[in-house]
């Protein structure tokens, strides 16, 4: 009978730790936040906050479109003897000038009227990575710096514009190679290094990044990711703005633009395996915050890294596949007497010169994605395309189509 008292004791207390330890599992699983498919994550910190903050971020993005924007701008003609290299370089090198406004246009008209009031000692310049473009014997900045000195000297020696002002001798188009050069550059570059932050152990999960703030350092670092990627915060089912748009949450940017530019390109993608990018890559980034936001580990966070690592380089050689089509048809409007300034060029140069920028981008993160591009593949494909454009007259030329569908092939083997 003492044996059955024991027993029954025994069981009773099994029973009433089991029943607790559901209890704190059920408590641990309501408290567990869902996103619902948005980047919105409610401060643990300070309650009534927000945890999400890349705006630094935000501000190399818009430095990044405003410079575009610049360099085509004096192609359209007299007037803009305002666009000297010096303020081209200020773009990428920015310096906090508060009168410096964003020039290229968003619908509605942008809520930050200036670069400062979003955040400050933020620029291109500082982010942009190190190491020698294949192909060329000059690092990115370098580069970047002498193609917008280019621009500046041609539209100095060309007052009323024209693609004469964005072209090279031998065909480049100095626009373009700087706008793609920097998409990898920058934002492909740094988007991988924040990530690699997660690759051993998880950061402090628990304490403000600084006194007072509302996010961890785990929760930032993801969040400047994510930033770098370029999308709003409800990406994939867009709600409306209002009379301005927060350019800090409902503006895709960059990347995330081509991410939907890819998904809608219905020609030519059966290289790719029916891989889409758009839904992967924001998913992706949206479950591993919130396993950031529930204090997960990152064995949990490892499968959505991979996933945005893979797409990521996927969506950049998309990119390049996308502008070889592109190459291969504005070839057919080059005559035997066409080179690089010849009008019928125009589109030939344009393209070739954003298919190599993607190119450029390929480089930064080669290597680093598992079944992913190899630094042996990407030197035969800056072999195959070369540092400028072949045309009619060139040695190599009567191949070159061949090799640029070499490109897409080996590039087709990464899906």
């Amino acid at each position: 009978m003492k044996m059955n008292n024991k027993l029954l004791y025994m069981l009773s207390f099994i029973l009433m730790f089991s029943i607790g330890c559901e209890d704190d599992d059920a408590a641990a699983e309501a408290q567990a936040y869902d996103p619902a498919g948005e980047y919105v994550f409610p401060s643990r910190l300070i309650e009534g906050n927000s945890s999400v903050s890349y705006t630094g971020q935000v501000v190399r993005n818009m430095l990044h479109s405003d410079l575009k924007t610049l360099t085509d701008l004096v192609t359209t003609g007299p007037d803009h003897s305002h666009v000297t290299y010096n303020l081209l370089n200020s773009y990428f090198a920015h310096d906090d000038s508060p009168s410096m406004q964003p020039s290229f246009v968003a619908s509605p008209d942008a809520c930050e009227a200036v670069y400062v009031n979003i955040a400050t000692g933020k620029n291109l310049s500082g982010k942009t990575a190190e190491g020698n473009l294949r192909g060329w014997s000059i690092d990115a900045t370098t580069a970047v710096q002498a193609w917008m000195q280019a621009i500046a000297d041609n539209y100095a020696a060309n007052p009323n514009g024209g693609k004469q002002v964005v072209t090279s001798s031998d065909g480049l188009n100095y626009s373009q190679m700087i706008n793609k050069t920097l998409y990898g550059a920058v934002a492909y570059d740094q988007a991988f290094g924040y990530l690699a932050n997660y690759d051993d152990a998880m950061p402090d999960n628990v304490d403000p990044k600084s006194e007072g703030g509302s996010y961890t350092v785990a929760e930032h670092k993801w969040d400047e990711a994510f930033g770098y990627f370029g999308a709003r915060r409800d990406f994939l089912t867009p709600g409306d703005v209002g009379s301005c748009i927060d350019l800090t949450s409902e503006h895709n940017f960059g990347w995330a633009s081509y991410a939907t530019k890819r998904d809608n390109d219905t020609e030519n993608i059966a290289y790719r395996n029916g891989v889409m990018f758009k839904a992967d890559i924001f998913n992706a980034f949206v479950a591993g915050r919130a396993i950031i936001h529930n204090e997960g580990t990152v064995d949990e966070l490892a499968p959505h890294m991979a996933t945005i690592r893979t797409r990521f380089e996927q969506l950049c050689a998309a990119n390049v596949v996308h502008y070889v089509h592109s190459v291969l048809n504005a070839m057919g409007d080059l005559t035997d007497a066409s080179d690089a300034m010849s009008s019928e060029s125009e589109n030939y140069n344009k393209y070739w010169s954003e298919m190599r920028g993607f190119i450029i981008s390929l480089q930064y993160n080669v290597g680093e994605v598992s079944g992913g591009l190899t630094s042996a593949q990407l030197d035969d494909i800056v072999a195959a395309v070369g540092t400028a454009p072949k045309y009619p007259s060139h040695d190599g030329y009567a191949t070159y189509a061949d090799d640029l569908l070499s490109v897409k092939t080996t590039l087709s083997s990464i899906f």
